[in-house]
C-alpha cells in the first residue's frame, strides 16, 4: 500500500511539471497585446515573446534529455522545474520592473527550464509501467499535455479578468507555488542516471542549437501564401542557408562523436522516420485549434475574447478521449489509436468547415469541437510517445522522445504562417461582399446608387473601407461602418443611407460571418487533407516494435 501511494505520488509530481510547462505557451496569447502595450512595442517585436519561447524550448529540449543521461534524470527534471519556476518569477516582476529585454531574458530561462521537464517527465513514467500497462500511463500524460494545451489560453483570459489588464505578471505567478509544492516533494523520487562513460557532445549541443533556432527563426517570418516574395526576405533566407549549410557538418561532427546530443540512426530506421513523419503532421494539425476561438466568436455572433471559454469544451473531450487511448493502446496498438485519431480530426475539421461555417448554429460548433478534442486526445500524445519509447533502447528514451518533440514542434511553427493566410485571404473579399450588400439594401430603400450618392467621397471611402475595418468583429461591423458612412457621405445623403444601414443589419452581420467563414472553412479542408495524410502514413507504420541497435 505504502509502495502504491509512493509511486501515485511521483506520478502526480511529473505530471504536475508537464501540466505546467504544456500551459504556459498558451496562457500567454490572450495577454500578448496588453504585455506589447505596456512595453510601448510594435505588433512584430512583441511577438518575440513567443518566438523566443518556442526557439529556446526546442533547442534545449534534446540538450537537456542527453545531460540527464549523464548526471540523471531527477536532477534533470528538478533544475528544469527550478529554473522554470526562476524564470516564471522573473516574467512576472517585469511587469513592474524591468523593460521589454527584460522580459524577453526571463521568457529565455522559462524556456530553458521547460525544454528538461517535458521529455524527461514522460520518459520516466513510460518506462516506469509494464509494456501492457504503459499505454495507460501514457494515455494521462496525453490528457495533462493535451488539456493544459488548449485551456491555456482560457486561463489566461480569466486570469487577466481577476487580476486587471495592469496586473498581467500574474499569469506568470500562478506558475510559482506549483515549482515550489514539485521540489518540495521531489525528494520522494529515485535517481534514474544511464551509464554513461563519454563526455557531453558539446560541439554537436551547440551545431543543433544553431540549426533549429535558424530554422524556427525563418519557418516563423515565412508568409507561405506569398512564397516567393517571403523567402527572398533577409528574415528567412540567409537563416535557411545557415540551417543547410550545417546539415551535412552536423551529420559529420555526430558520426564521429562517442556519445551523440542527437542519434543519425534514428532517421535510418523506417519505423522511427515514420513516427517522425507523424509527430510532424500532428504539430501542424494542433496549432489550427489556435484559431478555434476567433471561429467560434465569428460563427456564434459572440464578443471578441469570449470564444476561448467555448474552446474549453475541446480541452474537455480531448481529456476524456486521451486515457481511452491509452486503454486501447494497452489492447490494439498504437497503429489503430493513431489511426481512429485522424479519423475523428479529419471528421471533425470537415463538420467545422463544411457544416457550422454555414449552419451557423451552436450544435454543429459543438459536434465539430467533439470530434476535434477526441482526435486530439487519440493523436497528440500517447501513442507516438508508445511508439518511440518502445523503438529504442531504454537508455535513450529522453533523447528520442526529445528528438520526436523538436520534429514536432518544426510542425507547431510552420501551422500558424500556413493556416492564417487563409483568413488573411478571405479577409480581402469582406470589402467587396459588403458594398454588394450595401449597394442592394441601398437601392431597395430606394436611394439609387450609393457610391455616386457619396459624391466625391465615395471612391475614396470605398477603397479605404477594408482598411478601416481590418479591427472589426461581426458583433461591432454595423456600428462600425455607421460610423465610417457619417464621416463620407454627404450630409443630404445620410438620411437615406444610415436607416437603411440599420435596417439591414443582420443581412450585413451575415455577410461578414459568410466572407471570414470562407477562409476559416478553407483553412478546415487543410487541416482535413493534413488529417487524411496522418491515416496514410500511420498505415505503414509495422506493427511489431523495432528497436534501433
Amino acid at each position: 500500500m505504502e509502495q502504491k501511494k509512493h509511486t501515485a505520488l511521483i506520478l502526480i509530481l511529473f505530471l504536475l511539471g508537464i501540466f505546467m510547462g504544456a500551459i504556459d505557451n498558451g496562457i500567454v496569447s490572450p495577454a500578448r497585446e496588453i504585455i506589447q502595450n505596456s512595453f510601448s512595442v510594435s505588433k512584430a517585436t512583441g511577438a518575440w515573446m513567443i518566438t523566443i519561447y518556442t526557439l529556446v524550448y526546442a533547442v534545449s529540449m534534446p540538450i537537456s534529455s542527453k545531460l540527464s543521461d549523464t548526471i540523471g534524470r531527477k536532477k534533470m527534471y528538478i533544475f528544469g522545474i527550478a529554473v522554470f519556476g526562476i524564470g516564471s518569477t522573473l516574467c512576472g516582476l517585469s511587469n513592474f520592473y524591468g523593460n521589454f529585454a527584460f522580459f524577453l531574458t526571463a521568457r529565455v530561462i522559462q524556456a530553458i527550464g521547460a525544454g528538461g521537464i517535458l521529455p524527461i517527465a514522460t520518459t520516466v513514467i513510460g518506462q516506469s509501467f509494464p509494456p501492457e500497462k504503459r499505454g495507460t500511463a501514457l494515455g494521462m500524460v496525453g490528457a495533462v499535455y493535451g488539456v493544459a494545451t488548449i485551456v491555456g489560453p482560457t486561463l489566461g483570459s480569466t486570469i487577466i479578468d481577476i487580476a486587471g489588464k495592469v496586473h498581467w505578471g500574474f499569469i506568470f505567478f500562478i506558475n510559482v507555488p506549483i515549482c515550489l509544492i514539485t521540489l518540495f516533494f521531489s525528494r520522494v523520487m529515485e535517481e534514474s542516471k544511464m551509464k554513461v562513460k563519454n563526455k557531453l557532445d558539446v560541439l554537436g549541443a551547440a551545431i543543433l542549437g544553431t540549426m533549429i533556432a535558424s530554422l524556427l527563426y525563418a519557418l516563423t517570418n515565412m508568409d507561405f501564401f506569398d512564397f516567393v516574395n517571403s523567402i527572398g526576405s533577409l528574415k528567412v533566407y540567409p537563416f535557411l542557408l545557415v540551417f543547410l549549410i550545417l546539415i551535412p557538418l552536423f551529420i559529420l561532427v555526430e558520426k564521429r562523436a562517442a556519445d551523440p546530443v542527437l542519434s543519425i540512426r534514428y532517421f535510418k530506421n523506417r519505423q522511427i522516420l515514420t513516427i517522425f513523419i507523424i509527430a510532424f503532421i500532428v504539430g501542424i494539425g494542433m496549432m489550427g485549434m489556435v484559431f478555434m476561438p476567433q471561429f467560434a466568436e465569428n460563427t456564434l455572433k459572440l464578443k471578441t475574447g469570449s470564444g476561448g471559454y467555448l474552446i474549453t469544451l475541446l480541452a474537455v473531450f480531448s481529456g476524456v478521449a486521451s486515457p481511452l487511448s491509452g486503454k486501447l493502446l494497452d489492447k490494439k496498438g498504437a497503429k489503430l489509436v493513431l489511426i481512429v485519431g485522424f479519423l475523428f480530426t479529419a471528421s471533425g475539421t470537415l463538420v467545422l468547415g463544411l457544416i457550422a461555417a454555414k449552419a451557423l448554429t451552436l450544435l454543429s460548433v459543438l459536434l465539430g469541437l467533439m470530434l476535434m478534442g477526441f482526435g486530439v486526445g487519440f493523436t497528440m500524445g500517447p501513442p507516438l510517445n508508445y511508439l518511440i519509447l518502445g523503438a529504442v533502447r531504454e537508455e535513450e528514451g529522453a533523447t528520442a522522445l526529445a528528438t520526436m518533440s523538436l520534429v514536432r514542434s518544426i510542425g507547431v511553427t510552420i501551422s500558424p504562417s500556413f493556416m492564417i493566410g487563409f483568413i488573411v485571404e478571405a479577409g480581402k473579399n469582406i470589402q467587396t461582399d459588403l458594398m454588394e450588400t450595401l449597394q442592394t439594401g441601398f437601392t431597395k430603400a430606394g436611394g439609387g446608387n450609393m457610391v455616386a450618392a457619396m459624391g466625391s467621397n465615395g471612391s475614396t471611402g470605398s477603397k479605404n473601407l477594408f482598411a478601416t475595418l481590418q479591427n472589426a468583429d461581426v458583433t461591432t461591423i454595423v456600428s462600425q461602418l455607421t460610423d465610417i458612412f457619417k464621416q463620407i457621405l454627404p450630409a443630404k445623403v445620410q438620411p437615406y443611407v444610415l436607416p437603411a444601414l440599420t435596417n439591414m443589419s443582420a443581412e450585413i452581420e451575415k455577410t461578414f460571418q459568410h466572407a471570414l467563414n470562407l477562409g476559416y472553412t478553407h483553412m478546415f479542408m487543410a487541416s482535413a487533407i493534413i488529417a487524411g495524410i496522418g491515416i496514410v502514413v500511420s498505415f505503414t507504420l509495422r506493427g511489431k516494435r523495432v528497436r534501433v541497435e
